[in-house]
């Protein structure tokens, strides 16, 4: 049987067992192979800090690291054990100051990567904008897991954001593992014109292509009611009850600076259920 390479990023330490519970779900629908990634990173010393200070410095936030890369191996390693799943631990000690960088790098030979979504209080230094630089820089389908909540079983209801571009388009199909164990997957298209898109029911089509492939779809066209889309589609989330949304990441790096389009900026920042984004 062919598995699934999916790389998890455990650096936040306080959300261990969230992450955890995330890795047993989708061992539990699909056949994976999971990459216990933890990073650690360069410490970066200011030259005024002086030859002492620096090295306290150092030697203070290297054991704090590999401390708790000990913990969370253990506990990775123990639920593979006691759930019967395949992977394996990998701490990295990167040459640069960023983790995302090093996430990048693995996930990019992964057929998914699992990280937290970012969040301005982390103490991990993942970064304001860690998930947003693993999305736009990996080429890998990525999956958010929000910051507060417990997620130990999601995907039996999923919310698709189709608009029939390319980025929705792989975000589907990156994500027909899951969908193939949902019970219901709700294709929805905000606001869809169907006069100038020439269609009575847009994303008709791509509900007959799941179809085959034994997914239990409904196609809906949604209006937004005056909301923005990203609103919206958190709010058609919640009245279907939707415990997973699939979409499509809309935006480009200038410098490193991340530009997204109204839409996954606010998804990125609002999220309440886990979401697959491929750009």
């Amino acid at each position: 049987m062919s598995e699934q390479t999916i790389v998890v990023c455990l650096n936040e330490i306080e959300r261990t067992d969230q992450m955890l519970a995330v890795i047993k779900t989708l061992g539990n629908k699909m056949a994976c192979h999971f990459v216990g990634l933890y990073v650690i990173p360069a410490v970066e010393v200011y030259p005024n800090a002086g030859m002492a200070t620096s090295a306290q410095i150092y030697a203070g936030r290297q054991k704090h690291y590999l401390d708790h890369a000990k913990e969370v191996k253990t506990k990775f390693e123990k639920l593979l054990a006691s759930e019967g799943l395949h992977g394996e631990w990998r701490k990295i000690k990167s040459v640069g100051t960023v983790i995302a960088e090093e996430v990048v790098q693995n996930g990019m030979v992964a057929d998914l990567v699992v990280v937290p979504q970012s969040r301005r209080d982390d103490g991990e230094d993942l970064g304001p904008e860690f998930a947003e630089q693993v999305v736009m820089e990996s080429g890998r389908p990525v999956l958010i897991i929000p910051s507060y909540g417990e997620f130990s079983d999601f995907g039996k209801s999923i919310l698709v954001a189709w608009n029939g571009t390319r980025e929705a388009a792989r975000a589907v199909f990156d994500a027909r593992q899951i969908m193939a164990s949902a019970a219901k997957v709700n294709v929805s298209w905000l606001d869809a014109d169907k006069e100038s898109l020439g269609m009575d029911l847009p994303g008709a089509e791509l509900g007959v292509v799941l179809a085959r492939h034994n997914v239990d779809v409904v196609v809906e066209a949604i209006p937004t009611g005056g909301l923005a889309a990203g609103e919206a589609l958190l709010s058609h989330a919640a009245d279907i009850g939707a415990d997973m949304l699939v979409m499509g990441a809309y935006g480009h790096s200038r410098l490193r600076e991340f530009v997204f389009g109204g839409a996954t900026r606010t998804i990125l920042g609002s999220m309440t259920i886990p979401v697959l984004m491929s750009h």
